[in-house]
């Protein structure tokens, strides 16, 4: 179910019984032309925010009309008075009222033949005011940073006289792209209250995102080396060093509790202006396992039973203080299900983060598999939480130039919030670039939703495509539909690190998609709307150049061949990101660098080694860390490893030191051969020592893959080695039921299904893991489809399996750990597995 959700009456009774209550005077009228007799008046007194609505009155007046409005400070006459602020000549003239009692951003209109009044609380209601008037009333709309649109003839229009109240339902609104984020006047004028500190334009919320705070207030750099017990327990270590942001807390430790306590109290002295303050994890679901967090967490059914009774602990204290500060805690990850008894406390907040959901599906579509568990979650947290706020996402962080099927669903899920008594939302976009897909729309859409929950993000989307684009604009719609219907009918419920295939993009997408940017191209009727377009036909490009391509071997590389006609996308897609200003095609790479590996390695290829037999072809990429990106089974036509569907940053079959927390930043380069029928990838370290690995399709058992390492040690000094076999599998499904795609250990003679309710690598069974090392036998298998893989080991020679398994991207890791030795010169260390092709479970016994 794409469109409404079923609780649109009762959210349009809470917008107009809280936010947009329209109180019709008697019927009487005043045109346009009669106020540009008028004059503006605003006190000499009056704070930044109101001095600049007035000018912005001016300044959006004229654009509309021609005529200049003069600014005065008091009212020369009893009539013909447009009253910007409250004032005392406001307050005795027959449109007169008090904001006293007004929030912040609430606001009144109040519009006589005579007289015009717009008020508001104090730093913002009354700039926003200003635009609510000429978006409700004269029909303006500010689409982007340098396209203010006014309807012609808007000197001829007759308005009836009536007041307009509004109260905003989110006390944060938080739209995280470029295009806002850079341009704080245009971020105001959409309402949006968190870019700028800026009095003129009103100042932010005191409302502060919640966001990963541990590694602030506890760092590791000040606390690790005296005190590692302050830090989480993960596998029987205190881990100092960790990914994404650093190591989690063990949030049973009393000591702990004193020390965030202490840093909240500073962070209060150094911001009294703030509302709120974070007590968040950090960006990783390494949480603690010891046994006092292990206890309450089997006792409240999930990890946040132990984290929000140490965030209740905090709050506690800060209130004994500060009872007017909110303390705001993440329910995101790990923490995303609320505890069975703990409830947050009454100065806690909860944010509650659903970045596992589908983009293309409402929250309340019962029908989307992704969706229907955060949406029993946000339900069961509004039941307990004080304040609830959201982080959502309205980006694709892999490929921000992409397309992202969500222009049907941001306003539902909008809607959805405000039902449940939401507080605030973060959009959290594309916000480290510009001129992502669909960024001006995009931005447009999601800010006028925040501030206007009743409206259709959809009706908005084409309102934006009829406005922006000229002649152009049908067409432009007509694609944006094509392209939400494809990835229904196609895709697999596309979340915000969506790849091509989940988008279901493939070569006649892209084909279809180019020719409707070049007709709309060659429908736009000047160079305005032909450059807006242009911005926006950078999604066709991108699409081409992922999902357009066929991969083919070829002269000792791995190579892109794209459609006839279409052989320089590479090069015109840099040429155009350079032209509408894309300095990130995604969250963690600049446009600098990723143009730097489509020269190398898009346009000529990238260097490769080739095997193939009857059963088997492989091939590997030895200067990306030797990665075996080709793992086919050529009778069944299938491709075990995902690489080529997305790029070669994922989905391979490589071996990676055990103590790299980020394997994107992996950059060995390996040489490579053929020697006979194996892949012989080889890497010499600066000590001397060398890495060789060896790959081949086994004759001996066809439907086997063997690999062999040998690290051989000729270093001065003696050096500890660990690696990780890393393997990214295919599942052929992005099902999330452990019946449909089941993974095993072997244990005790049996098989073992660990993950049942896994998430990624964590999960009730996941210690199953930990025990089965000895087994030798690690495997998936898609009961559906009929096919999986066992990987076989010397147990001898391994100390560990783990695994990371994401239903989204229809991957599975099935990664082995060495163990740990220490090699002196001239000594060696080796080590075998092989990976076995299935077509029925269990595996025969041999």
């Amino acid at each position: 179910m794409i469109g409404g959700s079923k609780s649109v009456y009762t959210l349009q009774v809470v917008f107009l019984a809280m936010a947009s209550l329209l109180v019709a005077c008697s019927k009487p009228k005043v045109t346009v032309q009669a106020l540009q007799n008028w004059r503006i008046v605003v006190a000499k007194d009056a704070i930044p925010s109101e001095q600049y609505a007035a000018e912005e009155f001016q300044t959006l007046f004229e654009q509309a009309t021609g005529t200049r409005l003069p600014i005065v400070h008091r009212a020369e006459s009893a009539s013909g008075n447009v009253f910007i602020g409250e004032s005392l000549d406001m307050q005795k003239s027959d449109v007169g009222f008090s904001t006293k009692d007004f929030g912040e951003e609430e606001l009144e209109i109040r519009l006589r033949p005579d007289n015009l009044a717009i008020a508001g609380g104090k730093p913002r209601g009354t700039l926003y005011g200003v635009y609510e008037f000429f978006e409700r009333a004269l029909g303006t709309r500010f689409l982007t940073k340098d396209h203010t649109y006014f309807p012609p003839g808007v000197a001829g229009r007759v308005l009836t006289c009536r007041n307009w109240h509004v109260k905003p339902v989110f006390l944060y609104r938080n739209v995280y792209f470029g295009e806002i984020r850079r341009n704080p006047k245009f971020a105001t004028r959409l309402r949006v209250n968190t870019v700028t500190d800026s009095a003129k334009y009103g100042g932010r919320t005191s409302q502060q995102l919640i966001n990963h705070s541990f590694f602030k207030l506890v760092p590791v750099s000040k606390y690790g080396k005296t005190h590692p017990e302050y830090y989480a327990l993960v596998n029987g270590e205190r881990k100092l060093q960790m990914w994404g942001g650093g190591p989690q807390l063990d949030v049973s430790n009393p000591e702990v509790v004193e020390v965030v306590t202490q840093a909240i109290l500073e962070q209060i002295k150094e911001h009294p202006e703030w509302r709120n303050f974070s007590v968040s994890q950090n960006d990783n679901d390494q949480y603690c396992h010891c046994d006092s967090c292990e206890a309450i967490n089997r006792r409240e059914g999930t990890p946040m039973g132990a984290h929000l009774r140490f965030v209740n602990e905090v709050a506690r204290r800060i209130a004994e203080k500060y009872p007017d500060k909110w303390i705001g805690t993440l329910a995101y990850w790990y923490t995303r299900k609320p505890p069975k008894h703990i409830k947050p406390a009454p100065n806690v907040q909860i944010q509650l983060a659903d970045i596992e959901c589908c983009r293309l599906h409402p929250i309340d579509d019962p029908t989307c598999p992704r969706n229907v568990p955060f949406r029993k979650e946000l339900e069961a947290w509004s039941k307990i939480a004080k304040e609830l706020y959201i982080w959502t996402y309205a980006t694709d962080f892999r490929y921000y130039d992409l397309p992202i099927p969500n222009l049907k669903s941001i306003g539902p899920n909008i809607q959805f919030y405000v039902s449940h008594n939401v507080k605030g939302v973060f959009e959290q976009g594309n916000g480290n670039t510009l001129a992502g897909e669909m960024s001006d729309l995009r931005n447009y859409v999601i800010a006028r939703c925040l501030w206007d929950p009743t409206l259709d993000s959809w009706q908005l989307s084409k309102e934006f495509c009829d406005l922006h684009y000229g002649k152009a604009a049908p067409i432009i719609w007509e694609y944006l539909n094509f392209e939400h219907d494809w990835v229904e009918k196609h895709g697999d419920h596309p979340t915000c690190f969506a790849n091509p295939r989940m988008l279901g993009l493939n070569r006649e997408f892209a084909l279809k998609a180019f020719d409707y940017f070049k007709r709309a191209l060659a429908a736009a009727e000047n160079d305005t709307i032909r450059k807006r377009v242009e911005k926006i036909s950078i999604t066709a490009y991108r699409t081409m150049m992922e999902a357009g391509a066929e991969f083919v071997y070829r002269d000792g590389r791995l190579k892109r061949e794209y459609p006839p006609g279409y052989e320089n996308i590479v090069e015109e897609y840099i040429a155009l990101a350079h032209k509408i200003g894309l300095t990130s095609p995604g969250e963690s790479m600049t446009f600098a660098e990723f143009e730097k590996r489509l020269r190398e390695e898009y346009i000529p290829g990238i260097p490769a080694i080739k095997v193939e037999n009857a059963v088997w072809k492989l091939i590997a990429i030895p200067e990306k860390n030797g990665k075996v990106v080709v793992m086919e089974h050529k009778p069944d036509g299938r491709q075990l490893l995902q690489m080529l569907q997305t790029n070669f940053d994922y989905g391979a079959l490589d071996e990676v030191p055990a103590d790299v927390l980020d394997l994107s930043k992996i950059r060995f380069a390996y040489t490579g051969k053929v020697e006979g029928k194996a892949l012989v990838l080889q890497l010499k370290l600066p000590d001397g020592s060398s890495i060789e690995r060896r790959i081949w399709p086994s004759d001996e058992e066809p439907e086997k893959v063997m690999c062999k390492t040998v690290i051989t040690h000729r270093g001065q000094k003696p050096r500890t080695y660990q690696f990780v076999v890393h393997p990214e599998f295919w599942t052929g499904t992005s099902s999330a039921d452990w019946n449909v795609l089941s993974a095993y250990v072997y244990l005790n003679g049996h098989w073992e299904r660990y993950n049942d309710s896994l998430r990624a690598a964590s999960g009730p069974k996941a210690h199953l893991l930990d025990e089965a090392v000895g087994g030798g036998r690690h495997a998936y298998f898609n009961h559906e489809a009929g096919f999986g893989v066992l990987e076989t080991y010397d147990p001898s020679k391994f100390e560990r399996l783990r695994t990371w398994w994401i239903p989204d991207e229809s991957l599975i890791n099935l990664e082995i750990l060495t163990k740990r030795v220490t090699l002196h010169r001239g000594e060696s260390f080796s080590y075998t597995y092989a990976f076995e092709y299935l077509t029925e479970w269990p595996p025969r016994e041999k």
